[in-house]
Order: C-alpha cells, then structure tokens, then sequence
C-alpha cells in the first residue's frame, strides 16, 4: 500500500540544514506534551528548557530575554545562552527594542527568523485533503487542497495525500516534521486512520508508516479536534487556560481535549468522541451500534436538512446561522444548541474545564446562540462555585483543523521531543 517519493529531485528534507543539527526523533510519543518516558536526565531537561523558550517567543507569551528569565525560572546567563544559539541556528532573531519592567530599561524585542525551520500539515475530511505548510508563528505560506472523488478506497486516499505533499514540499529544505490530523476513528499510538463514519469504505490505512517511508520526515498522527484544540491552546483564544474543551460540529460531532496543559490520548492513542454521548437510550440509533447519540441530531448535515425542509429555502448551513426574525430557523437552532448542551455538560463534569471552544461549523452561530451555550453549560454543570466557563468561537475559525495539523510538529518542538541539540554546559 505504502510507496516510496518517486521523484529524487527537489526532495522535501533529506537533510536539514541548521547551525545546530536537529535530533529527529520520529517515533516517540506522538502524543507530543504528554511524554511517555519513566524519568529525564539532563540531556532531557536542557531539550526542555529549550522548547520551552522557543515555545515563549512563538507563541508571542515572552517578548525579551527579561520575560523569559522570569517566566522561565532560569538564570539570565542560561537564558542568554539558550537565546544564543537558537539565533545561531537562525531560529530566534532581535527584531528591535520591547519594553521592559525595569525603569529606564530597553531589551531586544526577540522574534522567528526568517530562516526557522517549517512544519508541514496534512489534514483528511471526509470531502477533501488539504496540505499547508507553517512557521513558528502558526502563519500559513503555502496550502494545497484536492477534493475526493466518490470512488475512494484506501489506495486512491494515498494517491490524493501523495499529490497534495508532493506539491508542497517541491523543493522546500526546512521542513522538519509533518502533522496529520483526520476524521476519526484514528489511533495516534498505531498510526493508524481506523474506520471513520460517513468516510467511503476507508479503513486501517497506516498513514504514519506511509508518508515516513516516502518523505523521511518525523510523523504525528492525531484526531482533527484535538489537532485544532492544540491550536487554539497555544496560538488561538486558548492560551492563558489549562483546561480546555474544543467542539468541532460539522459532518460529525468531535471534541479536543486539553486537561491541565496537556493534550489528552489514552495509551491506544485513540481520541475522545463527545459525538457518541447518548443524550437518549431509546432515541434514534446511531451508525456506531449506539442510540441517541448527539451526533445524529446535532451534525451540520442533520441541521440543515431541518432547517431547508421547515423555512422552505435552501441557504447554506453558515446562512441559516446568522438568520434573525424567523421562529422556525431560531426553534431549530435553539434545540441544536440544547441537544449539544446536554453532551458538553456531561463532558465538562467530567473534566472540568475552563473554556469550551467552539470549532468547524460552529463558528458560524449568531452571537445568540453562543450565548446559548454558556448558559446552559454554566447553569447545568455539577460545580458552581469556581469562575464561570467561558465560551468563544475558536481564533482559527474553520483553519484551526487544517493549521492543527502543523502545530502539532510545533507541540512537540516545544516538548523537546523533536529539538536541536546543543555542546553547552547544563542549565
């Protein structure tokens, strides 16, 4: 099934070319933050303590070498050590003056360099596969997209992810990993798309093990919610929170994780599924071998079905959202909201979490709606005495599925799962 590049010239990465050479550590575990490993030693803490600052800059949390020394805990001469050889390397660069808490004091603004490594993104929906490719700084230069024909098997889905990474990385030397987030159900742990509802017949395609043999590249696998989740909590409307919960609404209903800053996976690798929470055991059932899962009421292609069939019109789902004044389309809306309610309550009282983004299709609800939403999630959930949980639209809009993707290679830049190594003394 796998196959190798079968152009030599213009490859994407045989080699990459930095002052620091990157230690390419491709089948660690691929669940990025949430290292698999019993115990580090001081080689382990130095990589940290390097993501951990390149992660600071990025994501734009730290401004100067004065913040990451505080942030950090570090002393100022490993902080300038560390902020040293990554502009080495031509991953940091000064990029002015920023200010600083001191009185009278000016430090060098730090930023990416121009010459920073790249992550590649590979996202699979059941309509189309889209490749984009992303610096640091999470902004997309590139993006190729090819939409599926209706005669897909396993070996044609290769043959699409073959054409759109081909084109992408022609020529390009920086990359250094790729990110992989698809429909579910997926095992990150196998590296595995396992057999996702509404997919054609697809199912146990080794997409990990493929694009490795073909590119030489590093390879994270992982759900297309919880990509976009990892998005959102590093670069989107998530930072500053630690326990965060994505809701993705579109042909199914998938959620993303994070719990206490960490990406959440069990050790299958497999994702959560909020879509397949019954909200009714004798309601209808549901492809999955379950009855009155949220999903089969709540996905976007259920709701507008609804909504064209009851208003007489045939706007699209992103139309219907933004509607006012007409009690059909709000009725409907309002049950879709509740119905969703019910799953990400029972959800949030089981995780606690601080945030609830609101992802995919989504995104597209009135203002209204998304009120809605933190109504009934903080009038209904199990503990009332901690600070309210915040809804928001996610900051990526519907790009936070294809941009999670490559950030999930930037997850595990910033672990140090996938980081240069240095001759420096410990910090």
């Amino acid at each position: 099934m796998c196959r190798q590049r079968r152009r030599k010239s213009g490859a994407a990465n045989d080699k990459v070319k930095f002052t620091l050479s990157f230690a390419i550590i491709s089948r660690l575990d691929t669940g990025g933050m949430m290292s698999g490993k019993a115990g580090k030693n001081r080689e382990d803490y130095r990589k940290n303590n390097r993501g951990h600052v390149l992660k600071r800059v990025a994501t734009g949390e730290c401004r100067n070498r004065t913040e990451l020394t505080k942030a950090m805990g570090l002393s100022k001469m490993s902080i300038s050590r560390i902020v040293s050889e990554m502009m080495g390397a031509g991953i940091l660069a000064e990029e002015g003056t920023a200010g600083s808490d001191e009185p009278g004091r000016a430090s060098s603004a730090l930023g990416i360099s121009p010459n920073a490594p790249l992550a590649a993104g590979l996202l699979i929906q059941r309509e189309y596969c889209e490749a984009l490719l992303c610096d640091l700084k999470m902004q997309i230069l590139r993006r190729e997209k090819i939409f599926f024909r209706q005669d897909m098997d396993n070996d044609k889905l290769l043959d699409v992810v073959y054409q759109v990474l081909d084109t992408l990385l022609y020529r390009e030397e920086r990359v250094i990993g790729i990110g992989v987030s698809s429909v579910g159900p997926i095992s990150a742990s196998e590296g595995m798309i396992l057999k996702p509802l509404f997919f054609f017949d697809i199912q146990n395609v080794p997409i990990v093990k493929c694009l490795e043999q073909r590119y030489h590249l590093p390879v994270f696998l992982d759900h297309d919610n919880q990509c976009a989740a990892v998005c959102e909590f590093l670069y989107g409307v998530g930072r500053g929170f630690h326990d965060v919960l994505f809701l993705g609404v579109g042909t199914g209903v998938g959620c993303g994780i994070i719990s206490n800053g960490l990406r959440y996976r069990n050790e299958r690798g497999l994702p959560p599924e909020i879509g397949h929470v019954s909200i009714d055991v004798n309601g209808k059932p549901c492809p999955c071998g379950s009855r009155g899962c949220v999903e089969v009421y709540t996905r976007t292609p259920e709701v507008l079905t609804k909504l064209q069939y009851h208003s007489g019109k045939r706007y699209n789902y992103k139309t219907f959202c933004t509607m006012r004044d007409n009690p059909l389309v709000e009725n409907i809306m309002l049950d879709t909201v509740t119905k969703l309610g019910a799953a990400v309550v029972s959800t949030i009282n089981i995780l606690n979490s601080e945030l609830l983004i609101l992802g995919n299709d989504a995104v597209d609800w009135d203002d209204r709606y998304v009120r809605e939403m933190e109504k009934i999630v903080n009038h209904r959930r199990f503990v009332e005495w901690s600070d309210p949980v915040a809804v928001r639209r996610a900051a990526f809009g519907t790009d936070a599925f294809p941009a999670g993707s490559a950030c999930i290679v930037w997850e595990h830049v910033f672990a140090g799962n996938l980081l240069f190594e240095s001759e420096s003394e410990d910090e």
